[in-house]
């Protein structure tokens, strides 16, 4: 299954002449558009069209009606996280409408941008849009959150809409206090620590990178947020396996108590660049590599003493510990090194900046 941060771009599908001028304003609006035309489109057939697009990029606009664009994407549609955006615009261009993934996906947005492109109305038919109230989808991609099981958004927001008591956990005192700041919300109740139990209709939103459950009595209306914050620096020997990298690595965070879901990135030193394991690890978890000469490596304050082995080696007392702390940006560890027989795991969080 293809992840949406593997899709790049907006597919605007033209799918009959008369569209095409309204594709065109799109294309000359938007960067990274790639226009579908008419002939292209009848070649293939429709769904097909739709297919390829739905899978490569981040955002569909069918310049149709909307019925049309209903058909050729209905046996796509897989869940809130993984679908694209998807913007129904009239041949005219005198409606832009947000068909699918609203908020995740970011279709309300769009429409509205190329409302202003065409000089268009919008629509826009999610709830908490028209009443003027804020979405869980929303709070997640402004502080950059990862939501754990998108099956629980529904709940939640049909309690800020019902103007149900809905519960803010945050235990980062930064984080909570700009999400109070930016987070209008009458609804909202914002504390550091869980409750004991909800009344009927309530939920919870819980942010955290602890792998710990709420209590079975709250789990069921607690949608859990990862923050981005969890850096693992890693050092490894040549030609070690990505299985055996990651075995340490989710081993790691396993002790630290902590939830992959909150990973932000992997950090090691730059003669790691070519290693094959490391590499092909990050792709499959969609993590980028953050990369460390030993000058700068050898520069931070570790916990563990400097190696005369890996310094030898590398020209660094250390890659693991450094390389975490350099990549987080924190002044300490949160998981000292530790060690399996061809790699090294040490762990820093990332400290929040509003």
């Amino acid at each position: 299954m293809i992840r949406r941060a593997e899709k790049k771009g907006i597919a605007v599908l033209a799918v009959t002449a008369r569209g095409l001028k309204a594709a065109r304003r799109i294309e000359k609006a938007f960067r990274g558009v790639s226009l579908v035309s008419p002939d292209e489109i009848k070649s293939v057939g429709i769904k097909r069209a739709a297919a390829d697009a739905f899978k490569s990029s981040l955002a569909l606009v069918f310049i149709s009606a909307a019925g049309i664009a209903v058909r050729a994407i209905a046996p796509l549609i897989k869940a809130k996280n993984l679908d694209p955006a998807v913007v129904v615009v009239d041949e005219k261009g005198r409606f832009s409408i947000s068909l699918l993934s609203g908020h995740m996906g970011g279709a309300n947005s769009l429409s509205k941008e190329i409302a202003t492109a065409l000089g268009s109305q919008p629509v826009i038919t999610t709830a908490t849009d028209i009443w003027g109230l804020p979405c869980v989808e929303d709070i997640s991609k402004e502080f950059g959150l990862y939501i754990e099981d998108p099956k629980k958004i529904k709940a939640v927001n049909a309690a800020i809409l019902e103007g149900r008591r809905v519960y803010i956990i945050d235990e980062n005192g930064a984080r909570l206090k700009s999400l109070k700041a930016r987070v209008d919300c009458r609804a909202f109740v914002f504390r550091k620590n869980l409750p004991k139990s909800l009344k009927d209709g309530e939920a919870i939103v819980l942010i955290t990178s602890g792998a710990e459950k709420p209590p079975l009595g709250i789990f069921s209306r607690t949608l859990i947020m990862r923050p981005k914050e969890v850096v693992a620096g890693i050092g490894c020997r040549r030609g070690v396996s990505k299985e055996e990298i990651k075995k340490a690595l989710v081993r790691a965070m396993r002790i630290a108590s902590l939830s992959p879901g909150s990973l932000k990135c992997l950090a090691t030193i730059d003669i790691k660049k070519d290693e094959e394991g490391l590499v092909k690890l990050a792709g499959d978890l969609g993590l980028e590599i953050k990369f460390y000469g030993a000058a700068s490596l050898n520069k931070m304050k570790c916990a563990t003493p400097p190696s005369r082995f890996v310094e030898k080696i590398t020209g660094s007392g250390g890659v693991a510990e450094p390389a975490a702390l350099l990549a987080s940006g924190a002044d300490r560890l949160c998981l000292k090194k530790i060690k399996s027989p061809q790699v090294t795991v040490a762990l820093a969080k990332a400290p929040f900046t509003s």
